[in-house]
């Protein structure tokens, strides 16, 4: 398979080397970049801690102007795939050689339980100033009840890193939209249903959130990052020869699982 390259696996080795003064290009990355065999963009290093879970982990994102691509450091050759211009999510699973995709689709329902989503407001002055403005924290309730934080730098920092994940989160709001039908009224969750589906943007309007936590006990902040870096092209392909599904077009049960069904 065309596997992510070894400059992606240690991105975070690079990021180490901090981001204030980049390293200059040699001749050799300059001419793959005009050669079209590498592509530059923005690389970004997060530390996440998942809801229920006491283990971080890091996660690495590139993102330029056609392409989102990110892997983390639990599955490192698993990775996710975001092409912009098809707005189309590719998640890469190595060990069963299989690319689950998402197609974006509008979400046309209304919330089916009552979200009163409300957003306040502060500066952040515990954050160092970034091009010379502090960072806002943004606290959202739902119901009444807190349900989310963001730091959130100024709209000017990192802009296509913001544009790229308000498309990101966009696609994935409208997956998850889709399943709604099929989820039991006492299963709805108003936090999650703001947070994922009905307002899964609002935060990245006012800027790129430098720092997330919910109060599921979801954590992400940004560790690192770094301008005008580069990767190879072939880390933005998918693998030839897997397998391809979505939630529309599944994968042909297995002989193991349709002898299971028969026998049950």
């Amino acid at each position: 398979m065309k596997g992510v390259s070894v400059k992606c696996l240690v991105l975070s080795v690079v990021l180490l080397a901090g981001c204030a003064s980049p390293p200059q290009k040699t001749v050799e990355e300059m001419t793959a970049e005009e050669n079209g065999e590498s592509l530059p963009g923005t690389v970004l290093l997060y530390i996440i801690t998942e809801a229920g879970d006491d283990q971080s982990y890091t996660a690495r994102m590139f993102v330029n102007a056609n392409y989102l691509h990110m892997a983390d450091s639990r599955a490192p050759m698993d990775y996710i795939l975001f092409d912009r211009k098809a707005k189309v999510i590719y998640s890469v699973n190595a060990d069963d050689k299989t690319v689950f995709e998402i197609h974006a689709q509008p979400i046309n329902i209304e919330p089916p339980i009552r979200i009163d989503y409300v957003e306040e407001s502060q500066p952040s002055s515990a954050i160092p100033k970034i091009q010379g403005r502090h960072a806002t924290h943004y606290r959202y309730t739902v119901n009444g009840e807190r349900c989310y934080d963001a730091v959130v730098t100024p709209p000017s920092f990192l802009p296509e890193v913001r544009e790229t994940l308000i498309e990101f989160q966009a696609i994935l709001a409208g997956e998850h939209a889709s399943t709604l039908a099929n989820t039991p009224r006492d299963m709805l969750d108003a936090c999650e249903l703001a947070v994922h589906v009905f307002d899964a943007t609002r935060h990245y309007t006012h800027g790129l959130p430098i720092r997330e936590w919910g109060a599921d006990g979801y954590q992400r902040f940004l560790k690192d990052y770094q301008g005008d870096f580069s990767v190879l092209q072939e880390v933005l392909s998918l693998p030839e020869g897997y397998r391809h599904y979505s939630l529309d077009n599944p994968l042909p049960a297995s002989k193991e699982t349709r002898e299971t069904s028969a026998g049950s």
